[in-house]
């Protein structure tokens, strides 16, 4: 019965077709807020309304009617649809319908939900890149868990996915770390040492130079960044993240990339000579201004170098891009979709540029600082375990500011989401353990109250939640969907008892609806990478 998904879309596919016979749409189904607005919503007719030049509404009523023809031919699961402003289409689920789609989930499980929809996608991510000058900051922990998370739901929707990491090894910064660590390593040595204007301070500075020393290595800027990158590599996978690619600048230079995308730009007549200085027109593509891609003394920018490394991402064939930036990049969005627009008339491929915005966090005297300024995550990690950081990251949309609550977060109460979400599904491992004999699934079809039919319905929203996540690249719908779906349980179970000595069909109806929510509950911890406790 989860074909009902993809028969539906059909069916709207179809309406598409028959009214607008010339033109092509892409939707997808929505989870009303409210549940008086029915089970499953299309706001469609708002996006079609400026391009069809109509009022959303009188799109909707049109739409609505052809696909009450349509679905009365092929759908009986439908109860009836609705139309409301400013311009959805509001489908009601029958019941029936319901238990059937909750059974699916109960005999195939995970794979209920793995529909394949990305199937013919090869998705690459980069996310984190953070300079190779220092431990991560609390800064780069948000691009992390968000870029992983986003891995983690596309490969389970069937895409081929690559979570690669840009080592900005070359440049100011990286010449100013490497000036910081060798006036270090003269102090230790007891000799006259100054640390340059703009040069990194922090102890973490002297460890390296002391390591270098103790290991007597030559080449002081290679064992620096060597260093540096393995405390990257281990901050990381204390969080459970592993990149499964890692591509320098340094490389990209020394294979010649770089030049190759200024000889492609030229060759398209998208460059010119001023000042000394090699321009892009990159103003024809979006752009507020032409960049410099070669400057007046034939050194590369760093524009250039990201052009040479994103056509690199290009030739690997990839068809969908992510790139993850904090907000400092956030006037660099038009210039690098300038260069890929370019790319974009030799080769078919989506992109998306997410910037996430800065995370501060409340009691941050908890989490020791290192020179005042830098909060390292590994110290948060220290304080509060993997699976709390990872949770709370992702509690705000990227777009929004993150305060990281300490207090919060420790608290084993439900005043933690995350101990609120686990322990849902803890409880219900309690419950389903009491009880010794095999669970009957046919006895869900006993379930009529209005609480099981709700969690019900909760249980299915998993699917569209998934393709939510994928549609806006945004991990906070996963969060927030299993903070609903657990409020949704603990009512359940405040108001109905599960097992129930006397009626042995109903126990079984319920305890089949709860294994149901721990399917989900599951599911979508796994996908988080939380821990799913069987006791708490």
């Amino acid at each position: 019965m989860k074909e009902f998904y993809w028969e539906l879309e059909a069916v709207i596919r179809k309406a598409l077709k028959l009214i607008y016979p010339e033109k092509q749409f892409s939707f997808f189904l929505e989870i009303p807020r409210n549940k008086k607005f029915g089970d499953l919503a299309l706001a469609l007719p708002l996006k079609l309304s400026s391009e069809l030049h109509q009022p959303p509404l009188k799109i909707a009523e049109e739409f609505k009617d052809k696909l009450e023809t349509l679905l009365l031919e092929s759908n009986p699961g439908i109860e009836k649809i609705e139309v409301v402003a400013p311009g959805f289409v509001n489908f009601f689920l029958k019941d029936s319908l319901v238990k059937e789609l909750f059974l699916q989930i109960l005999e195939n499980k995970e794979d209920f939900f793995k529909e394949g929809s990305l199937k013919d996608r090869k998705i690459l991510i980069e996310f984190v890149s953070a300079n190779p000058t220092g431990p991560l900051s609390i800064a780069h922990g948000r691009g992390a868990i968000i870029g992983d998370v986003l891995a983690s739901v596309y490969s389970f929707l069937g895409a081929e996915v690559v979570r690669e990491y840009y080592i900005n090894d070359e440049g100011t910064q990286i010449d100013l770390f490497i000036a910081s660590v060798r006036e270090r390593i003269k102090e230790l040595k007891g000799e006259p040492f100054q640390i340059t204007e703009g040069g990194y301070q922090g102890d973490y500075v002297r460890e390296i130079a002391k390591k270098i020393l103790e290991e007597g290595k030559e080449d002081l800027a290679k064992s620096a960044l060597k260093i540096v990158l393995e405390e990257i590599r281990k901050d990381l996978l204390s969080l459970g993240i592993e990149f499964n690619s890692w591509v320098s600048q340094a490389q990209i230079r020394r294979e010649g990339k770089i030049q190759e995308v200024i000889d492609f730009l030229s060759s398209k007549g998208l460059t010119y000579q001023k000042d000394s200085a090699l321009w892009f027109k990159s103003s024809l593509f979006g752009d507020d201004k032409d960049r410099v891609l070669v400057r007046g003394d034939g050194t590369f920018t760093y524009f250039s170098a990201d052009g040479g490394y994103h056509k690199y991402k290009v030739e690997r064939g990839f068809n969908e891009f992510i790139n993850l930036w904090g907000p400092d990049h956030h006037g660099y969005v038009k210039r690098l979709s300038s260069v890929l627009e370019v790319f974009r008339q030799e080769r078919n491929f989506d992109y998306k540029i997410i910037i996430f915005q800065l995370v501060s966090l409340k009691s941050k005297e908890k989490v020791s600082k290192r020179k005042g300024t830098i909060i390292f995550l590994k110290d948060l990690a220290e304080e509060v375990g993997k699976d709390t950081v990872r949770f709370y990251y992702l509690l705000r949309k990227n777009s929004s500011h993150l305060e990281f609550d300490i207090d919060k977060a420790l608290k084993r109460s439900f005043e933690n989401p995350l101990y609120y979400i686990q322990y849902a599904y803890a409880r219900i491992c309690s419950i389903i353990e009491k009880y010794k004999e095999k669970i009957e699934f046919k006895n869900i079809y006993l379930l009529k109250d209005k609480e099981e039919i709700s969690l019900m319905k909760k249980a299915l929203e998993f699917k569209n939640v998934l393709n939510l996540v994928y549609q806006e690249a945004e991990p906070y719908y996963l969060v927030d969907y299993l903070k609903s779906l657990a409020s949704e349980f603990h009512l359940f179970y405040e108001r109905k008892r599960v097992l129930i000595e006397d009626n042995p069909e109903l126990t079984q109806a319920r305890l089949s609806l709860i294994l149901g929510v721990k399917i989900v509950l599951g599911l979508g911890l796994s996908l988080l990478k939380l821990t799913a406790p069987s006791k708490m």
